[in-house]
């Protein structure tokens, strides 16, 4: 027989769970995702990322997640990055990033047919100034039309490195 107090208890007990899952991740400086309309990824249709910096002593790792379905048809995912400092001045860079492996398995955590990657784009830095960063992303697969199917989500997050030097 379950009792009022019990329910209390337990209830009581699930919201402290939560709470803890949710403060865990205290290394989280910025973190938003885009959605991609329909799954399908235009080259045309960039996603764009801005943050504000005021901390330009911390060190820092930058990541792109990519949210995809487990069918997604290529071995790999080309992207240009495009990044603006507050100074105006702009870099490019070209990003790969495999999602499958070699036999065609989806290398992310993937949950139904739904597979998340998080990849790596710079660790242990430091930002040169303070002021308002943006990013803007554009997949560079060569498509015929120039769309690239099963992409969902694509993601942006700054996190906390710590103090080591890696």
């Amino acid at each position: 027989m379950v009792t009022s107090g019990m329910r209390k208890n337990k209830l009581l007990y699930i919201t402290f769970l939560l709470l803890f899952f949710v403060s865990c991740d205290r290394n989280k400086i910025y973190e938003k995702y885009q959605s991609i309309p329909n799954g399908v990824w235009n080259t045309k249709e960039p996603v764009k990322f801005d943050f504000e910096v005021k901390d330009t002593n911390e060190l820092c790792n930058l990541l792109i997640n990519i949210r995809c379905s487990e069918n997604y048809p290529y071995r790999n995912l080309y992207m240009f990055m495009k990044t603006t400092r507050p100074d105006g001045t702009r870099s490019i860079d070209t990003l790969e990033f495999y999602l499958l492996d070699v036999k065609g398995k989806p290398l992310g955590n993937c949950s139904g047919d739904v597979c998340n990657n998080q990849f790596m784009i710079d660790h242990h830095f430091k930002f040169p100034q303070p002021g308002k960063y943006e990013f803007e992303l554009k997949q560079s697969m060569r498509t015929d039309d120039g769309n690239l199917p099963m992409v969902l989500d694509v993601g942006m997050r700054l996190e906390k490195a710590g103090s080591k030097k890696q």
